[in-house]
């Protein structure tokens, strides 16, 4: 009973991750939708590039930063009756580390239609 429990919680709790599966369905949704229709929808690009042919290029991008502290130590300290002496040492703790996530993805407009997208980055996910 408990294991069947078990199953269905990491099921779950797998089914609700963020992955870029996910950020490309809901990419190709966008297939055949108007240049008007994504900006309302996403706002305004960071980037427009326009090529010749009427063809056009929307990039999205989207970054952040962060910082994860480290972790302090323990410390054990022992002493030796027979010198009279006390020893300190440290055990674990860890160093923080920074960190960046981005996300660019490019629209390709097609007389006035969306048809295709590409994406790059670390951070493009969805649910």
């Amino acid at each position: 009973m408990n294991l069947r429990i078990a199953f269905f919680v990491i099921v779950f709790l797998l089914a609700g991750c963020a992955t870029t599966a996910n950020y490309e369905a809901i990419l190709q949704t966008w297939i055949g939708s108007t240049e008007m229709e994504l900006i309302s929808k996403w706002g305004p690009p960071q980037q427009v590039y326009e090529a010749t042919g009427g063809v056009k290029y929307l990039t999205y991008q989207e970054s952040r930063s962060g910082y994860v502290p480290g972790t302090s130590p323990t410390y054990y300290t022992t002493y030796n009756n027979y010198t009279n002496t006390a020893t300190t040492t440290s055990v674990g703790g860890s160093s923080g580390y920074s960190y960046t996530k981005s996300c660019q993805t490019t629209f390709e407009i097609n007389d006035g239609y969306i048809s295709s997208w590409r994406w790059k980055g670390n951070a493009c996910r969805a649910y």
